[in-house]
């Protein structure tokens, strides 16, 4: 304002409730809890910390940090959802395959508005939850939008799996198979500008493995990436934690851990030269 610029300003502030641990409450000084060192300490990648507490952000209620979700939310939700879906696309277009890592062109009639196909309904359901979503984000309703986009996600596990994309539909359904290797290869672009600002470092590892710059959020999807394009390599998203580690991270951050000693509190000094006051 002092400047005179035209800076964005706030016109937004997002509150949220309370995140307990476990069934009780967080406590730096009884090293009740994990917090920031100790986040980093378990070797777990720093998106997988983001997308757990932002899907589960006390905006209207108090909410709970276990260990049991944790683990569940990333081996049943980022590893089996986003992970296998973008894996399972991008392993088929690879180099060593028989695409070569070459994108294929989509048939046109397939994905034509009002085309009575698997590919044209899955563009119609993603423009619907695309729309959603950019609601619920400018509405700042920032868990709702995460689901949003999960939701995106699960919607391409499910054509890949309604299309039966295989080896046999490459041999036998050519058209049809590079169709939805283009279409859902185009939804993983998007996927990663959706996931960005929630998983930004999984967002430039999909932007990577598809060989793209970083993409915008549009109102509509699109097929950004054009037939001939040239994908990177493969890589894993995202890793399974052996549910063993619920045990020992809820023993490890129960309170046993070495307590952080607290701050001694200042001891009141007169002024010197001063003269106690008496009451009369």
């Amino acid at each position: 304002i002092a400047s005179g610029d035209n800076w964005t300003q706030l016109h937004h502030i997002a509150a949220c409730e309370y995140l307990n641990y476990e069934s009780g409450k967080f406590s730096k000084s009884r090293g009740v809890g994990v917090f920031g060192n100790n986040a980093q300490d378990t070797g777990v990648p720093p998106d997988v910390w983001r997308y757990f507490l932002l899907s589960n952000r006390p905006e209207s209620a108090d909410a709970m940090f276990a260990w049991s979700d944790f683990v569940a939310r990333n081996n049943n939700e980022l590893l089996a959802n986003v992970g296998n879906f973008c894996n399972r696309v991008i392993k088929f277009l690879d180099a060593n395959t028989k695409y070569a890592g070459i994108l294929p062109a989509a048939d046109a009639a397939r994905i034509a508005a009002g085309a009575d196909t698997g590919d044209r309904r899955l563009i119609d359901d993603v423009n619907v939850l695309l729309a959603r979503y950019i609601e619920r984000m400018d509405g700042v309703h920032i868990k709702a939008g995460l689901r949003t986009a999960m939701e995106i996600s699960a919607r391409g596990n499910l054509y890949l799996q309604e299309s039966k994309l295989d080896n046999t539909l490459f041999s036998e359904s050519r058209a049809q198979c590079d169709t939805v290797v283009a279409v859902a290869t185009n939804l993983i672009y998007l996927l990663s500008a959706l996931f960005h600002p929630f998983m930004p470092a999984t967002a430039t590892n999909i932007s990577r493995q598809l060989n793209a710059p970083e993409r915008t959020i549009t109102d509509t999807f699109e097929l950004d990436l054009h037939a001939g394009h040239v994908i990177g390599n493969p890589d894993y998203l995202f890793t399974r934690i052996d549910e063993k580690k619920i045990s020992e991270w809820r023993a490890k951050y129960a309170g046993r851990q070495e307590e952080v000693p607290s701050q001694p509190k200042p001891k009141s000094r007169k002024s010197q030269g001063s003269k106690p006051e008496v009451a009369n």
